[in-house]
């Protein structure tokens, strides 16, 4: 039980320190955006299968929308999509409560024969974002409030880790969300 204990608690610490590399090196400039060729469903089903064992862990429901999109074979950062998608998912799982649900979906919305535009969408009906929140979520090591750090023990680095990696992508974030009702969050 010990070693049990010792291991999650230093895998958190682990993930504690890989955030704050990864902020620095973000804010630095450092981090450079692949351009590697990578199937858009092979990429979804390894997202999944993460997300679905955080989900049953918490007692959440892991809902996939699927993939809706004509082209699959796509050139990009696959590595820094993924960093987007999981801080994405996982804070739904975290904020949200046993029996809620997060769901994720990937949609094509434009292309011109050389470009693609996909849409990733994670929503959830967890604890939600106040109004006012919602307009400092992105920045550095903010939570909703104080209480969040001990009850839900994380940093506030996931989403202005997906920020920064997202304005590298020319990405746009969309966010909505309401205190008890849960949080959509389109990229």
């Amino acid at each position: 039980e010990c070693r049990s204990k010792v291991r999650q608690t230093s895998g958190f610490l682990l993930a504690l320190v890989n955030s704050v590399l990864d902020m620095n090196k973000l804010e630095s400039g450092k981090i450079k955006l692949d351009e590697k060729p990578f199937n858009l469903a092979e990429f979804m089903d390894g997202i999944e299968t993460v997300a679905e064992i955080q989900a049953k862990e918490s007692g959440v429901e892991y809902i996939s929308r699927g993939i809706r999109a004509e082209h699959m074979n796509l050139i990009g950062s696959p590595l820094h999509l993924r960093q987007i998608l999981q801080n994405l998912i996982t804070n739904a799982i975290k904020y949200n409560r046993a029996g809620g649900y997060v769901s994720v979906s990937c949609i094509e919305t434009e292309t011109d024969g050389e470009n693609t535009e996909v849409e990733f969408v994670c929503e959830d009906n967890g604890i939600g974002m106040s109004e006012s929140f919602q307009e400092r979520a992105f920045e550095a090591f903010e939570q909703e409030n104080t209480d969040a750090r001990t009850m839900y023990t994380g940093t506030g680095l996931g989403l202005a880790i997906v920020k920064h990696i997202a304005e590298q992508h020319s990405a746009e974030i969309v966010i909505k969300s309401e205190i008890g009702q849960g949080t959509v969050i389109s990229i």
